[in-house]
């Protein structure tokens, strides 16, 4: 299991540097020449995108840790408190 989820981190930071690389290139690309400017709504999409692409990965790291959390003993110290507390 951990071997896993070091091999799904391991790729979550591939992907995110891959998709950092190829916003800088977009970006040069787009800045290197006076006579072909980007815009600045060009721009601020391609930030819009890598802000979208980059929360994607993020949320979806989360939306792992938070179903991999073994909550039995929570719901069980849960369950004892509330019954610790109804019984006064």
């Amino acid at each position: 299991m951990e071997s896993q989820n070091r091999s799904d981190i391991e790729a979550r930071i591939s992907e995110i540097e891959r998709i950092i690389k190829e916003f800088n290139e977009k970006f040069n690309e787009g800045t290197s020449d006076s006579e072909n400017f980007i815009t600045m709504n060009e721009i601020e999409r391609m930030w819009s995108e890598l802000r979208n692409s980059t929360d994607n990965i993020y949320s979806d790291m989360l939306q792992d840790l938070m179903g991999s959390i073994d909550e039995r003993d929570l719901i069980h110290k849960k369950k004892e408190s509330t019954e610790t507390k109804e019984s006064f």
